[in-house]
């Protein structure tokens, strides 16, 4: 199973998505992007993995979502609606291949990095039971 987090800087949701899946779920092949990547990977996202036993799995550096992304993934999950409607605009992509988890940005006022961050680990602890 190829799994592709995707959310609007790759910085904190699909970055801290994609690390808990490496971590809960090691024989998943996963990734993430973003649909506007920020410069670095959000640093309160690495402490919350530290705390979590994860930090290994996080990535270096933001990445933009690719066709290649998209074609290797069997399942994508954004964190808002706005993803699903970015990826079905500029991408080849049945909508059926596309779910979301609908978790907002900690970077805004509606919800604090460790809410967030919760938030994700309980849809990554499940995932499996939506494959």
């Amino acid at each position: 199973m190829r799994v592709l987090y995707v959310c609007t800087g790759n910085s904190f949701r699909s970055p801290v998505a994609e690390a808990l899946t490496r971590r809960f779920y090691p024989t998943f092949e996963v990734e993430s992007a973003g649909t506007y990547p920020a410069t670095h990977i959000a640093h309160n996202g690495k402490e919350l993995l530290e705390r979590e036993g994860a930090r290994m799995y996080v990535k270096t550096h933001p990445d933009k979502i690719t066709q290649r992304a998209i074609n290797d993934a069997d399942l994508i999950v954004v964190f808002k609606k706005r993803h699903k409607d970015y990826i079905l605009e500029n991408f080849k992509v049945p909508n059926e291949k596309i779910i979301n988890w609908d978790i907002d940005d900690p970077i805004g006022p509606t919800i604090e990095p460790e809410e967030a961050f919760e938030k994700i680990k309980e849809k990554v602890k499940i995932l499996d039971s939506v494959l």
